[in-house]
């Protein structure tokens, strides 16, 4: 149907995995024009992620990254961040990492892109709409920093948040980083892994917010979904509010969300409208931290991209961006 034009971009959360998102997403651009892939800012109307998916997400929404430049960036990202733990001095922080050095390594990307180091979130180009999820510490609650006026995120924060801020917040892992301070007022937020790991219905959220009620449905042409993998499934394990618990450690399942999800919106499924990828057999009990791993990462992606079926639902996917 020529009015439906509105394309939705959903990244979940994962750490050193969210390369994974990445080679997936990078796939879907290439099965667009593999000669020329676009960039996913030219082809998403709003972006949102958890996690490492919302820092992604403003590097490919906000500062309008192409996958080649946004790979390379976040594994440097990474190795900067996660080499070097912290040394701890006294008992002020148990953090094992500095997420200072998250707020310096996208600080330095600013710089390599000509923005300023402390450009907002806040974007006067709306043609691709960026938002990331957060927590605030103190109270445990659910945001979302945006780069447009939306209802879900104060006008506070819409107007002072920093893009290094809202990158740091969302990427900060409350086992692994202390919480960022977020001007003017000093509020500190976290990542949301616990309550909105996989973002679709955040993301979904915020498109009615843009597009109202009804219009959404009617004029969504597709969304599309990655993942950060899937837990493997063990007879020792057993699920308890989303999470596969198992060796001492929570480990969130996005699936609970993405069945939830297909549920409650069936007819985009049936009608090819709804795409999610996610690589399966145990990829997310990968440490967010484990920099070790990321060949295994970029391995267990490209043979999930091999399997034929994901082949064909990936040309889908592209076909229905189109």
């Amino acid at each position: 149907m020529s009015d439906r034009n509105i394309n939705l971009l959903s990244l979940d959360g994962g750490g050193v995995r969210g390369l994974s998102s990445l080679i997936i997403l990078k796939e879907i651009m290439e099965s667009i024009d593999r000669e020329n892939p676009p960039k996913p800012c030219d082809y998403f109307d709003l972006i949102g992620g958890s996690g490492s998916g919302g820092l992604i997400a403003i590097l490919l929404g906000r500062l309008k990254m192409d996958l080649g430049q946004c790979i390379h960036a976040y594994k440097v990202l990474l190795k900067n961040v996660f080499a070097q733990k912290r040394l701890l001095s006294g008992f002020r922080s148990r953090a094992k990492f500095d997420i200072r050095r998250v707020e310096m390594a996208l600080r330095r990307i600013l710089r390599e892109l000509s923005y300023e180091k402390d450009v907002l979130l806040r974007d006067e180009d709306e043609s691709c709409k960026v938002f990331v999820c957060a927590t605030d510490d103190s109270n445990r609650k659910l945001v979302h920093l945006t780069g447009y006026a939306s209802k879900y995120c104060s006008t506070e924060l819409f107007k002072s948040v920093r893009v290094y801020e809202a990158g740091a917040a969302c990427f900060a892992q409350a086992s692994l980083f202390d919480p960022v301070r977020i001007a003017p007022g000093g509020r500190r937020f976290h990542d949301s892994s616990l309550e909105a790991n996989n973002p679709m219905r955040e993301v979904w959220i915020e498109a009615r917010g843009v597009w109202p009620a009804g219009a959404l449905e009617n004029r969504l042409k597709c969304m599309v979904s990655i993942g950060t993998g899937e837990p493997s499934i063990k007879r020792s394990r057993r699920r308890l509010f989303g999470l596969v618990k198992g060796s001492g450690v929570d480990v969130v399942d996005p699936e609970i969300d993405t069945n939830r999800f297909i549920q409650e919106h069936t007819e985009l499924d049936d009608e090819n409208r709804l795409f999610r990828f996610d690589v399966p057999n145990g990829l997310a009990e990968i440490d967010l931290d484990n920099i070790e791993e990321m060949e295994t990462i970029v391995d267990a992606t490209r043979d999930y991209l091999e399997k034929e079926l994901v082949y064909k639902q990936i040309r889908r996917c592209g076909k229905a961006l189109e």
